[in-house]
């Protein structure tokens, strides 16, 4: 293997998307994944939805009193398992440190800034390949049973989206915004409509990411289990696999959750930790009243997104660790998520068809992604894009690859460097 090649480990949206970027600025590269294909973690089911206007962190003073009032629960909409504390502990600190109002809101205009960005990258690339992946542009609607819940994401939504427009409805604006919601207007105070926002299935623009880094010459090997990273005097020297030992300089770990884990080893101490979210997919096809836009229902931090002949239930946020366990108040939480939002919809599905999925997110303790440069020459890190991966993929990618290539970057990189922890 030539050494100039850039290894990248990590198939997902990341890792992909980087892969891309770096052969658009001509580099060669080479993709490692462990499972059997690509986007096969957090990439694979996760809610569909690019909604820059949805870019914030989930450590806002309200979500950390949800957090914490979820200890042990797996019916909350966001549950911290007592067996995770430990290992989260000075993760969590410093969660809790960028945790205030005025942290928040720097933050959280800071991914808005990137998913902008990302967003644009998007649409250039989906015009320019002629990608489909169950992709529309009509907006997302996110819905309010209480008026001061309303009113309070009007004000943050004007004080972080100050070039965006949103449109404010009222339960009537909100039934002829999506009139599979007529329903339950009446049990809804209103709403917010976000014109620019998008949907997708991020699965299907993975694998037609992975094809076309294959066509400019970028090679994809799945089922390889990275072993170790070489470093020789503070620089990459190589990557260590269960097949064979490649020779590089350059190394991107783009490898979500597990990307702490690698670099651990390394003596790099990340801070990124798994927070757990599930999935339901269940299909309408046959049906002719279909909801049209991703409708999110903020309280309880869920979706639920229409993707062509399917639509998917998605959301939820376990602070559980590695935990594998599929527990069935998840799946019921879903359900009836569904059924307060669309009943109507809800009894003409067949539920025992529906596909049930989670992926671990990997969070950063602020809430913003780590990307580019370590302390260690040659060595290179895409991570913390927390439940915002499939937003912010293509500018983290970007961003990276400028970084790489010391290429002058189209935004402002200052706020995501990695650097900042590593």
């Amino acid at each position: 293997m030539d050494d100039k090649q850039i290894v990248i480990i990590g198939g997902g949206l990341q890792g992909l998307a980087t892969a891309n970027a770096l052969l658009d600025r001509g580099e060669s590269v080479i993709i490692l994944e462990k499972e059997e294909d690509i986007a096969q973690a957090a990439s694979f089911a996760n809610a569909g939805i690019l909604a820059p206007s949805q870019s914030m962190p989930w450590n806002s003073p309200s979500d950390i009193l949800k957090i914490l009032s979820g200890i042990g629960k797996k019916d909350s909409p966001m549950a911290l398992s007592p067996r995770a504390i430990p290992s989260l502990f000075f993760w969590g600190l410093k969660f809790l440190r960028n945790s205030t109002n005025k942290r928040f809101l720097r933050i959280s205009k800071n991914c808005i800034d990137l998913a902008n960005y990302s967003r644009s990258l998007t649409k250039e690339i989906r015009v320019k390949e002629g990608f489909e992946y169950d992709n529309t542009e009509n907006g997302l609607l996110k819905i309010f049973r209480s008026q001061e819940a309303l009113d309070k994401s009007v004000n943050i939504s004007k004080a972080l989206n100050s070039s965006s427009t949103i449109d404010v409805l009222d339960s009537q604006g909100v039934s002829l915004a999506e009139p599979e919601l007529t329903t339950i207007a009446h049990q809804l105070v209103g709403g917010i409509y976000y014109p620019r926002d998008e949907i997708g299935d991020a699965y299907k623009f993975c694998k037609l990411l992975e094809e076309l880094v294959r066509s400019k010459g970028g090679r994809i090997l799945v089922n390889t289990e990275i072993k170790k990273i070489l470093i020789h005097k503070g620089k990459v020297n190589g990557v260590i696999t269960d097949r064979a030992i490649l020779q590089t300089k350059r190394v991107v770990v783009a490898a979500g959750s597990w990307s702490h884990v690698l670099l651990k080893h390394v003596g790099l101490k990340l801070p990124v930790r798994p927070v757990k979210g599930y999935s339901l997919t269940l299909d309408t096809a046959g049906l002719n009243s279909k909801p049209k836009l991703a409708v999110v229902d903020e309280s309880i931090h869920t979706a639920v997104t229409p993707l062509k002949n399917r639509i998917r239930i998605a959301g939820t946020a376990e602070f559980t660790g590695f935990n594998d366990d599929f527990h069935p108040k998840r799946v019921a939480y879903l359900n009836n998520t569904l059924k307060a939002i669309y009943p109507k919809l809800y009894s003409q599905l067949d539920l025992e068809d529906g596909r049930l999925w989670y992926g671990f997110r990997p969070m950063s303790a602020d809430g913003l992604p780590f990307l580019g440069k370590t302390k260690l020459e040659g060595l290179f890190v895409n991570s913390g894009q927390g439940h915002l991966g499939w937003t912010l993929a293509m500018g983290s990618a970007a961003l990276v690859a400028d970084i790489i290539t010391n290429k002058s970057p189209d935004i402002d990189p200052n706020p995501y460097l990695a650097r900042r922890s590593l």
